[in-house]
């Protein structure tokens, strides 16, 4: 007569959070009678009809998703909780923990869990992590966050999914046609950073903030601007104008601090001097205040426009094979 778990299931629980649905105890071995053994002697216990957890297991964030994918088993973590799972920036640091379900299912309330229920759901739409924790997919995150994050930081951690190559332009239209609707929240948000597309995905939420400032004072600027040495050697820019050989390098990744990251930096923006390029240096400190260094480097771009005449011959710029601008989106909410 058992009366502990084997090293194998064991480590299944640990591996998923210390809960687990009946089936899941029956395929690790573990049957009815079995069960009510473990429960007797206080290694596990009943959390809900079908579900038992570890008594030692600890309370974290991931236990609470876990419980709440097996209650539910066709919902999933979405919205700034799943992209505090997945460890993307700008998020808002809320106690709720947030849940899709179809809506019309009969829910009971759980503290701390705020339910979204929604109309649209597709297999497509949720992805399953090695841990059993049931989260949105990456074009479903991308829309279902617009619905708690202000325009910038929605476009920040779209960017950043680009940039991880979690989810693509493509996607991110097509999730949009399947979700966008007036009355769901969130979809202006989404609509407008949709608008943004066709720029490259910046590295960081300091360049997201530049760029818009740039733009709004009719700067044409280009995020991470890939532009080719004499030598063949690309080099991408934070942000840049080509016709004016005019580009901004910001100065805030952890690496620049470091005496090999700032002797490259240093390389590559004399690299560019050589080639006609000037570039403006910003330091993290200088985006304390966004607008003001946006309104120097504006005085410097107008300078520099002014008093260049764009060489005849290559600019060095390489073309953005993923630069595509995507109207079917916008013009199916019109």
């Amino acid at each position: 007569m058992a009366t502990t778990i084997s090293p194998a299931a064991a480590r299944w629980l640990g591996e998923h959070h210390g809960v687990a649905t009946v089936a899941e105890l029956r395929s690790l071995g573990l049957g009815r009678k079995a069960v009510d053994r473990l429960c007797a002697i206080g290694i596990l216990r009943r959390y809900a009809r079908g579900v038992y957890v570890l008594t030692t297991a600890d309370q974290t964030l991931e236990h609470r998703c876990r419980l709440l994918c097996c209650m539910h088993r066709g919902g999933f973590v979405t919205g700034p909780t799943a992209a505090l799972l997945a460890g993307l920036r700008r998020q808002p640091r809320l106690s709720e923990l947030h849940f899709s379900v179809l809506h019309g299912v009969h829910l009971h309330p759980v503290d701390g869990v705020r339910f979204r229920q929604t109309t649209k759901v597709r297999p497509s739409d949720r992805r399953i992590r090695p841990d059993g924790i049931a989260v949105a997919s990456w074009a479903r995150l991308g829309f279902d966050v617009a619905a708690d994050l202000p325009p910038l930081d929605h476009r920040s951690v779209i960017d950043q999914l680009r940039d991880r190559r979690l989810v693509t332009a493509d996607e991110l239209v097509a999730i949009g046609n399947w979700l966008c609707h007036p009355a769901r929240r969130g979809t202006t948000t989404f609509l407008l950073t949709m608008i943004h597309l066709g720029h490259a995905p910046q590295d960081s939420h300091p360049e997201v903030l530049l760029l818009d400032a740039l733009l709004r004072r009719s700067i044409p600027v280009e995020p991470q601007l890939p532009v080719e040495r004499p030598d063949g050697v690309t080099v991408h820019l934070d942000l840049g104008v080509p016709a004016a050989r005019w580009g901004v390098e910001l100065d805030i990744h952890p690496e620049h601090r470091s005496v090999d990251g700032h002797h490259r930096g240093a390389g590559r923006v004399r690299s560019l001097h050589r080639f006609g390029w000037q570039i403006e240096p910003v330091a993290e400190l200088d985006m304390a205040d966004v607008e003001r260094v946006a309104d120097e480097l504006a005085t410097l771009y107008v300078d520099r426009a002014g008093a260049t005449r764009v060489p005849e011959g290559p600019t060095g710029v390489v073309p953005h094979s993923g630069a595509l601008w995507h109207s079917g989106l916008i013009d199916s909410m019109s």
